[in-house]
């Protein structure tokens, strides 16, 4: 069975099959005592954090780390479904053809008689095919069944506005979606001059939902902008401190002048 797994891959359908002959032999008895521990909720954890560093590497343009971090993210998936046939929960395959099928199904203008000709029909043609012959559709007393619990509340919130913009109930400019923002601020400020711990997180709240409604608006993923404002966050102040350590400047609360003019200093630096 696991005869050729050492001999590099020739084509993508043996890689494929390389790649599930590891796993099988690394989760089999005798195999990797880490990798017998894993589970779909400890794997799941994983791919997610392979996703993030694979979008590390495309925002980067790293071809190297793309090619590298998407493959982790295969090896989670894989383990996924080797866990799933351990299990007997269903086979690979069987997740494979549903999938693919789900593609044809869902794509009318590509394999069927229907047609598309712009990105916003392929959308409607994809959710009329969901709800007409998939069946799914939102029960009358819970319109939000197919936000999953389990996402981040940034995320979440994000496919809640989702789902709010396809029924009509949504702004018609970016003007009212930025008055809003600017409205939950003010409140914001309210809540800190009452001194009501409570009312403030609340508020807080309202405004990161409504900055989250104006990244969707505004067709920018807010766990993306985010993440890359994490990193330039970092890289700014990683040289910040490399520039204080040489000048022979504390990183401490006694010379936050110093900080902030090394701060400046590397901002000019990365527009220059």
């Amino acid at each position: 069975m696991y005869e050729n797994y050492l001999m590099h891959a020739l084509d993508f359908n043996s890689s494929l099959d390389r790649l599930y002959t590891i796993i099988s032999i690394l989760r089999a008895p005798g195999g990797c005592p880490w990798d017998r521990l894993q589970t779909n909720k400890t794997t799941t954890a994983s791919l997610i954090d392979e996703s993030y560093e694979y979008l590390d590497g495309v925002l980067k343009g790293n071809v190297d780390s793309e090619r590298e971090e998407i493959g982790d993210v295969m090896i989670n998936v894989f383990m996924n479904l080797r866990i799933h046939e351990e299990k007997n929960d269903f086979m690979p395959v069987e997740a494979v053809n549903e999938v693919c099928d789900k593609l044809i199904r869902r794509h009318p203008h590509v394999f069927g008689e229907s047609h598309a000709e712009n990105a916003a029909e392929v959308l409607s043609l994809w959710n009329s095919v969901k709800e007409n012959v998939e069946g799914h559709k939102d029960k009358a007393d819970a319109f939000f069944s197919h936000i999953p619990s389990s996402l981040p509340p940034l995320e979440e919130s994000y496919e809640i506005q989702k789902k709010l913009k396809k029924v009509g109930f949504d702004w018609p400019d970016a003007t009212g979606v930025i008055e809003k923002v600017e409205e939950e601020l003010e409140e914001v400020n309210e809540a800190i001059a009452e001194g009501d711990d409570d009312h403030l997180e609340m508020e807080l709240g309202d405004l990161l939902f409504s900055v989250v409604n104006l990244c969707r608006y505004l067709k920018v993923r807010p766990n993306i902008a985010l993440h890359r404002c994490n990193e330039k966050v970092k890289a700014r102040f990683q040289k910040l401190f490399d520039m204080a350590s040489e000048r022979g400047i504390s990183v401490d609360k006694e010379h936050v002048d110093e900080m902030n003019a090394l701060w400046e200093e590397a901002k000019k630096s990365e527009r220059q």
